[in-house]
């Protein structure tokens, strides 16, 4: 009983297959295309020199654009249907921790640059160092060699003229001290002379004051009373008092200056030139000691000294170029901290771009498949975005049988399943070089430009039926 069953329903599976392929023949008989009629299988066909195949339009360019990162979706700046192009912000992710870590990055960023030039700058002092430590080296080598070689004959004759030139020294500051000690006769005389003639000037001063001061007679009054009137009394009174007051003062500064030439030099001029004396006898002294150094030679404990001064003259630019490699490290570990930290901050930038869609190409935004706050997944297709500014045709069931009778640039006539009595005319753009399954059979995709698509009102997806020339 159970066999039978299944047998029958073998049966009733049967009859509907055939059912089915029946009504598809008819169907297919009754809209071939006048040039050709398509076939299950073109290898048992007759060679009608065409290819036959369906299709969909496409527009010229599209894509499902996504999140590179995840988040909650803070702002879409655009909606369906609208115009963007290459490059606008369509859909933006909540960034406010990322703009932290950016800002973060920038001031490390900062540091590691400061930190750089700081050792910069300590390298640039350590071969400073090393230059001023081997300039010592040098000098001590030189002041070595000097007094290896003893007495110089230069040097002798130049302590001698030193010596030559401190006497005449003396000489001069004792001569110096004698006419400082010494007032001449015509000074007094000169003082002398000046104290008679501020005398005579302050005492016509005060002949004139006096006369103005007596020049006071009576006046009798309209009633008959007498008052004494001195007409020269106020301003006048005044000017001649201030013009002897002046004349007194040059007067006694006249007579101090007389004063202090008769007494003769004080003790400090005194102690002042004698003092000039003793320095140039010190000189004398000083130049004849160097006269009998440059004679006598270096000692054997000068040699040993200056021997002591080029040891530690080397073991400065020993310790200099040490210094050196530790800055150049200094310099280095700086240079390592800016690049991380510029790595860092790159990462900081690429992580905020991906928080925005932006359009890859000019076009209409076709769909857009969430709304603010939503979580977004990278990788999720938020947002369709297609070039409608002109049509494609892409073949959905050319197989394996007829894709080798095509070519690029083979002209192809399209008609519209949606738009009846019309012929679309293009040419074949691209072929698929992997295949693809569809329905057990395989496939290669083929994109068709169209010449003339503008005339027609076309929509993404709709069917078509293409017939290529052979």
């Amino acid at each position: 009983m159970k066999r039978s069953r299944v047998i029958a329903g073998v049966i009733v599976v049967v009859l509907v297959a055939a059912g089915c392929l029946y009504f598809y023949q008819q169907a297919r008989a009754q809209t071939p295309p006048p040039e050709a009629t398509a076939v299950t299988n073109p290898s048992d066909a007759p060679d009608d020199g065409f290819v036959a195949a369906e299709g969909v339009i496409i527009p010229l360019r599209d894509a499902n654009l996504s999140f590179q990162s995840g988040g909650r979706v803070a702002e879409i700046l655009i909606a369906e249907g609208a115009l963007v192009q290459a490059g606008d912000p369509l859909l933006q992710l909540e960034t406010t921790a990322l703009k932290l870590v950016r800002a973060q990055a920038q001031s490390e960023v900062a540091m590691a640059e400061a930190g750089l030039v700081a050792a910069q700058t300590r390298l640039a002092a350590a071969e400073a160092a090393v230059q001023t430590a081997q300039t010592g080296v040098a000098e001590a080598q030189a002041q070595l060699a000097l007094l290896q070689a003893g007495p110089r004959p230069e040097a002798v004759a130049a302590a001698q003229f030193d010596v030559v030139a401190a006497q005449s020294g003396v000489a001069q500051a004792a001569a110096n001290r004698d006419a400082a000690l010494q007032i001449p006769d015509s000074q007094i005389l000169a003082a002398q002379a000046n104290v008679a003639a501020w005398l005579g000037q302050l005492r016509a001063v005060q002949d004139e004051y006096d006369a103005i001061l007596n020049n006071c007679y009576p006046v009798t009054l309209p009633d008959g009373s007498s008052q004494t009137v001195c007409p020269e009394y106020g301003p006048v009174e005044e000017a001649k008092r201030a013009e002897l007051q002046q004349a007194q003062l040059q007067y006694q500064a006249a007579q101090a200056a007389l004063d202090a030439l008769q007494e003769g030099p004080t003790s400090g001029q005194q102690a002042a030139a004698s003092g000039a004396v003793s320095v140039a006898l010190a000189n004398q002294a000083l130049a004849a000691a160097q006269l009998a150094l440059a004679q006598a030679g270096p000692t054997a404990e000068q040699i040993r000294q200056a021997e002591i001064g080029v040891e530690l003259a080397h073991t400065a630019v020993a310790q200099a170029e040490a210094g050196i490699l530790q800055a150049q490290a200094g310099v280095a570990q700086a240079e390592a901290a800016l690049l991380q930290a510029q790595t860092n901050l790159q990462a900081a930038e690429v992580a905020l771009a991906r928080t925005t869609v932006r359009a890859p190409f000019a076009g209409t935004v076709a769909a857009v498949n969430v709304e603010v706050g939503d979580l977004a997944a990278p990788g999720a297709p938020i947002v369709s975005l297609a070039d409608f500014s002109g049509w494609l045709v892409e073949t959905t069931d050319l197989t394996e049988l007829d894709v080798v009778n095509i070519n690029p640039g083979d002209p192809v006539e399209i008609r519209v399943d949606a738009i009846s009595g019309e012929t679309l005319h293009g040419t074949i753009q691209t072929i698929d070089s992997m295949a693809t399954p569809s329905r057990g059979d395989v496939t290669y995709a083929v994109t068709i430009a169209l010449d003339d698509a503008t005339r027609l009102p076309l929509r993404w997806g709709m069917t078509v039926f293409v017939d290529v020339s052979r």
